[in-house]
């Protein structure tokens, strides 16, 4: 049995890892090169979520190129920790790609994630749906069902540079947005006319569209780069025409609903130069669509903070096409 995963650092020079040894290591980096002796090896970068150490495979054989490709993240079967040129090295012999269950459980921090848990992304989300009426929990009733855009929805990251770039974030984004509207949606709705329900509807399901914009890793659900549907399409169409089929099977009797339910989808980024189809029409879309730029323009600019900076000031942030000045004191 595997036991709690291990680190790189747990293992000293000439070490040998074995099957239930439970080190576990994110492939950053994989290359197939010809050695001098006209041999196929493979060179790599890997980190456990810690430390971030060269990898080599010498003997490539079977389908141990596939299982170590960039962006795995796999269970070492066999292996030897080495030095080179002072630096630890491991010289894996066998591996297999991890599972998404063990990637939620035993190897937590070994990718870019939320700082907030499933379970309590979850439970946010189960409250903002108790606020829904009948349509809404119904809409939201039948999106779980379809497990694997749940599961995806609730693993993938909102974006692959921009921003919420780690597992889990778009739903950490999805459950921001659509705390940030219901909040303006109670200091505004005794005056003006707006449906609580309706606004927190389309912001927890405003992005799902970014599940068919990304070719994702399938273990690890990481953004490769963006699929050849989400150049061409984008994530706003292809999610208000997902959105649209799943209305009409389960609340066919109430167009209204779903015409203004979609226009905040399609509107949800609120000008055509951003690639919003429509600008936002209506309170309740005009509620989405500024709560979206808020937590995503927060949040690049929190990436902007925790990078490099030049003394005070971040680099330039693409979103907003300028840099942030951070007090460091």
């Amino acid at each position: 049995m595997v036991r709690e995963r291990s680190l790189i650092s747990d293992f000293s020079e000439g070490s040998i890892v074995v099957p239930d040894s439970g080190l576990y290591l994110l492939v950053k980096r994989s290359t197939a090169k010809v050695g001098r002796n006209g041999q196929l090896y493979i060179d790599m970068d890997v980190t456990d979520g810690k430390d971030s150490v060269n990898g080599k495979v010498w003997d490539v054989s079977g389908d141990i190129e596939e299982v170590l490709k960039s962006g795995n993240v796999v269970r070492i079967i066999e292996a030897k920790v080495t030095k080179y040129q002072n630096s630890r090295q491991v010289v894996v012999g066998d591996a297999v790609v991890a599972t998404p269950e063990e990637i939620d459980s035993v190897c937590t921090g070994i990718l870019p994630e939320s700082d907030f848990s499933f379970e309590e992304l979850e439970k946010r989300f189960n409250d903002l749906v108790e606020l829904l009426d009948e349509n809404g929990q119904k809409i939201i009733e039948n999106f779980k069902k379809n497990g694997k855009m749940w599961h995806l929805y609730s693993t993938i990251p909102a974006g692959r540079s921009l921003h919420h770039t780690y597992r889990r974030g778009l739903l950490e984004h999805s459950l921001n947005v659509a705390e940030i509207a219901l909040k303006m949606c109670r200091q505004y709705e005794k005056k003006y006319p707006v449906n609580t329900s309706l606004v927190v509807l389309a912001s927890l399901l405003h992005d799902v569209g970014k599940i068919f914009e990304f070719q994702l890793n399938p273990a690890t659900s990481v953004v490769e780069r963006y699929s050849d549907r989400g150049k061409l399409l984008g994530h706003i169409y292809m999610g208000a025409t997902w959105l649209e089929k799943m209305f009409l099977e389960v609340c066919p009797e109430d167009p209204e609903f779903m015409m203004e339910f979609l226009h905040i989808i399609l509107s949800h980024h609120g000008e055509y130069e951003f690639g919003s189809p429509k600008k936002p029409k209506t309170m309740d879309a005009m509620i989405v669509s500024m709560s979206d730029n808020l937590d995503a323009t927060l949040d690049a600019v929190n990436i902007g903070i925790n990078s490099d900076m030049d003394k005070n000031w971040t680099k330039s942030i693409f979103m907003m096409q300028r840099a942030f000045y951070k007090n460091q004191n």
